[in-house]
């Protein structure tokens, strides 16, 4: 495989680096708390999937989901989603008419503008900029606002659910409603850039072409368990492809893996002869890519002098439960202590209810429009909490008032926003 370059000391002192962040990544995960309601479920489960299984299942889904990898592999994702009950009625993307492809392009796609599409029981729409959003928001930012931009996958962009149930969206309408509160003459807007099977490096770039214009105040990107199987995703299609590898962290793991012009080949449809071989030879290096990614962007938005929040979302049902997903959150942590980034961990929004009631389907653990309220609400105070980010937000911390013991402004307005209450739009 011809792959573009840029100096040779450059690659090396990165990939010296890589292999020491990967030996770091790999060293001294840390114990965390026992799981409740979510861990009680799974230890009654004994058929459950372990870990690897599971993710390999959801990057096959993820996979379908975009209508990407080689037929046979659609084909097997597609019996095994149907064996846990998927309805005949599930759509890709592709189906759909959502995605447009740019596979000579280092993002591979992209949301079409103007999608109004039903999809199971929900409606999938963008808006005229061609983001899974609501309508009204333009590219100059209005005077008096605080401009926030997500970076982040599907779960981030709301697959399943109706966009005004997203947790971004109920995070804009909480800020706007505090800042009405305590009255800071500021408006909120969050512009959701995330998309579907987007990997790290993805986010990145999907920044630095497009949401960087938007002129943010604060950029949130949002990782995930399941970052290195989208990194692996991206990586096949981007050597599929022959599309250029754009950043020097990704042509430092395409070369420390070895790869070869058999590990590359393409049969004659154009998909990669020897799929499977070139999946294990880029395994050891996937969280590589989540660490050059966040490195990348942090050292991006340093640059603008952009603050940078890292979250950690769960999915829903068994999937990211507490003790398994503690390795790939330990992993998380570590990206984000060494890249200088804060860090807020969500993933145990989920953990007192009920798995089952918080996923899409049997088949499907993006989180419902429940499972997106429980999300807003451990953001929601995990930015309360953070003195630097409340200071941002709010020009004080504590969401913008001093706290009394037991008393904070998300859990007061708890009855409007918290877990059992609704909304005044």
């Amino acid at each position: 495989m011809t792959r573009t370059s840029a100096s040779q000391a450059p690659r090396a002192s990165l990939l010296t680096a890589l292999l020491a962040s990967a030996a770091l990544l790999a060293a001294g995960l840390a114990d965390w708390p026992a799981g409740r309601a979510r861990s009680a479920m799974q230890s009654l489960r004994s058929a459950e999937p372990n870990r690897a299984d599971r993710e390999a299942t959801a990057g096959g889904y993820y996979e379908g989901l975009i209508n990407r990898g080689a037929p046979e592999d659609r084909a097997t994702d597609e019996v095994a989603l149907r064996l846990l009950g998927t309805p005949d009625r599930w759509v890709s993307f592709h189906d759909m008419g959502a995605t447009h492809y740019i596979p000579d392009a280092f993002l591979q796609f992209q949301l079409h503008p103007d999608v109004r599409r039903p999809v199971l029981d929900h409606e999938f729409t963008t808006n005229a900029l061609g983001l899974r959003d609501r309508d009204g928001y333009t590219v100059e930012k209005p005077e008096g606002t605080f401009r926030i931009v997500l970076l982040g996958s599907s779960i981030d962009m709301g697959w399943g659910v109706d966009v005004e149930d997203t947790y971004e969206n109920w995070l804009e309408d909480w800020l706007n409603a505090r800042a009405e509160k305590i009255g800071l003459d500021r408006r909120f807007e969050i512009l959701n850039f995330a998309m579907a099977a987007y990997g790290p490096a993805q986010r990145l770039e999907r920044f630095r072409t497009y949401a960087a214009g938007f002129d943010p105040d604060l950029v949130l990107y949002s990782g995930t368990m399941l970052d290195p199987r989208l990194s692996e995703i991206h990586l096949c299609d981007l050597i599929r492809y022959r599309a250029d590898p754009t950043y020097d962290f990704v042509r430092a793991v395409l070369d420390v893996a070895r790869l070869t012009d058999e590990d590359t080949e393409l049969d004659p449809s154009g998909q990669l002869e020897r799929r499977s071989r070139l999946k294990a030879k880029l395994a050891p290096y996937l969280w590589a890519m989540v660490d050059g990614s966040v490195g990348t962007l942090a050292t991006e938005c340093r640059a603008r002098h952009l603050p940078l929040a890292y979250l950690v979302v769960p999915r829903a049902g068994l999937s990211d439960v507490p003790g398994t997903r503690d390795p790939g959150v330990s992993r998380h942590v570590e990206i984000a202590t060494r890249h200088g980034v804060d860090l807020l961990d969500l993933t145990g929004a989920f953990d007192d209810d009920d798995p089952d009631a918080l996923a899409l389907a049997p088949w499907d653990d993006h989180p419902n429009a429940d499972g997106h309220r429980l999300i807003f609400y451990a953001l929601a105070e995990a930015l309360v909490a953070d003195p630097g980010l409340s200071r941002l937000l709010f020009g004080a911390e504590g969401g913008g008032r001093v706290l009394h013991p037991g008393e904070g402004p998300v859990a007061a307005e708890s009855g409007r926003w918290g877990r059992g209450g609704g909304r005044t739009r």
